[in-house]
C-alpha cells in the first residue's frame, strides 16, 4: 500500500515528535489564497475574519518545517488578480520532479458570463479553475498535486482535475459546481482536523487518515452540518495513500459521533472529541469556527439521525430558494441527510441536491 507523505520524510525529529502525529511535508509547496474582503463591497459581501481558519491552516505548515520560500499564502487585499497570478507561475516553477502541491483557496466562488467557475480575488478580472489547474499542469515539475477550495462553486476545481488522467491531481472541494456554499469553516475545518491528526477523522482507528477518510468526513460534515453536497475527486490509485500516521488511538468508540445536547429548550449538533470519568463527554459544537466546548453527561447526548428520509423514487416537493416556492419532484439518489432530486415538468440540468430543510412529502405540510 502507498501511504501520502511517506515518501516526503522529515530527516531529523525530537524524540517527543515522534509520538505526535506526523505528516512529512519538506518537499510540499504550498500555495493560499484567502480572500474575506473585496474591494468591491456592493459585488461580494465580506466575511468575519476574526479566527479565520485559513490563518490557522497556514499557521500548522509553517509549525511543520517548511521553509518560508515553500509557502505563499496571500489574503484579502494582497489578494488581487493580477497579484495572484504574477506570484503563481514563478512560485510554481521553484519545485523539482517528485516535489508536491498543495492548494487551497477561501472567499466566494461564481460563474462567469462564460459559465466558467472562478474564484473572486480582491479585485481585478476572473481567475478561473480552469486557468488554475492547467497553470499548475504546465509549470509545476511536480506529479501530484492537492486542490482545495472553501467557497460557492468549488466543486469545480474536481471537474478539471478530471481532465488530467496521467497526473496524481486531486481535489476536496466545499460544495457541487451549480451550488452555493455555507458562509462557515466547516470544510476548512474539517481539512486541517486531518492535517493536524485528530483521531476523530480516523474512522476505522487504525492510527492514520486516508485520502478516502478525509473525502468521506468531508462530505458527511458538509452533509449533516450545511445541507450541501461537498464535491471531490481521487484517482483510485490514491484513495488509500495516507494523510497523517501515527494518530492517537481512540479511547471511546463513541469519538467523532455526531450529537445534539440540549440547552435551555433548544438543541445544539456537536461532535464527541473525548470521554472522560464518570460517563461524561467533551462536545465539540458546530459553529462558525467551531471554537465552542463542553464537557456532557452521557445521559444529555442524544444521537444524530436525519430528520428526512425519503427512500428512492418518492414524490415529494422542495423548497426552492430564489423565488421561495416549493415545486414537485421525485428522488433519485441519496447520501447522508441528503436527498438527490429530478423536478417533474424540467430538464435534468435542474437535478439537485436537497438539505432536509427544503424537502416534504408531496402534499404535505411538513
Amino acid at each position: 500500500m502507498k501511504y501520502f507523505f511517506q515518501f516526503l520524510l522529515f530527516c531529523l525529529f525530537s524524540f517527543s515528535a515522534l509520538a505526535q502525529p506526523k505528516t512529512g511535508l519538506n518537499r510540499t509547496w504550498v500555495f493560499m489564497v484567502g480572500v474575506l474582503e473585496w474591494a468591491d463591497a456592493n459585488e461580494f459581501a465580506s466575511f468575519e475574519k476574526k479566527a479565520r481558519v485559513d490563518a490557522k491552516i497556514h499557521q500548522f505548515f509553517q509549525k511543520s518545517g517548511l521553509p518560508d520560500h515553500q509557502i505563499m499564502y496571500l489574503k484579502d487585499k494582497q489578494a488581487s488578480t493580477a497579484a495572484v497570478k504574477d506570484a503563481f507561475i514563478p512560485f510554481l516553477q521553484q519545485a523539482q520532479k517528485g516535489d508536491m502541491l498543495f492548494f487551497y483557496y477561501c472567499g466566494h466562488g461564481y460563474k462567469n458570463g462564460k459559465d466558467k467557475v472562478c474564484f473572486a480575488n480582491y479585485k481585478g478580472a476572473d481567475w478561473s479553475v480552469e486557468e488554475i489547474v492547467k497553470t499548475v499542469n504546465q509549470h509545476f515539475a511536480g506529479n501530484t498535486a492537492f486542490f482545495t477550495a472553501d467557497c460557492c462553486n468549488s466543486g469545480g476545481l474536481a471537474d478539471e482535475v478530471r481532465k488530467y488522467p496521467t497526473k496524481n491531481f486531486m481535489a476536496l472541494n466545499s460544495v457541487v459546481p451549480t451550488d452555493v456554499s455555507t458562509g462557515n469553516w466547516t470544510f476548512s475545518n474539517a481539512l486541517l482536523y486531518a492535517l493536524q491528526g485528530e483521531n476523530f477523522v480516523d474512522t476505522d482507528n487504525n492510527q492514520q487518515i486516508t485520502l478516502g477518510e478525509l473525502s468521506n468526513y468531508i462530505d458527511e460534515e458538509m452533509a449533516i452540518v450545511e445541507g450541501q453536497k461537498a464535491a471531490y475527486y481521487i484517482p483510485k490509485s490514491m484513495n488509500a495513500w495516507a494523510i497523517t500516521t501515527r494518530v492517537s488511538p481512540k479511547k471511546n468508540k463513541r469519538i467523532g459521533e455526531r450529537v445534539s445536547v440540549n440547552y435551555d429548550g433548544q438543541d445544539y449538533l456537536g461532535f464527541i472529541i473525548d470521554s472522560g470519568k464518570d460517563n461524561n463527554y467533551n462536545v465539540r459544537f458546530y459553529s462558525y469556527t467551531n471554537n465552542e466546548t463542553d464537557w456532557v453527561a452521557a445521559s444529555r447526548l442524544k444521537s444524530y439521525s436525519s430528520p428526512k428520509n425519503f427512500p428512492i423514487g418518492a414524490s415529494v416537493n422542495v423548497y426552492y430558494e430564489d423565488d421561495k416556492k416549493w415545486y414537485p419532484a421525485k428522488v433519485v439518489k441519496k447520501f447522508s441527510s441528503l436527498h438527490f432530486v429530478h423536478y417533474d415538468d424540467y430538464g435534468s440540468e435542474w437535478d439537485a441536491w436537497v438539505s432536509p430543510d427544503n424537502i416534504k412529502k408531496a402534499n404535505s405540510s411538513k
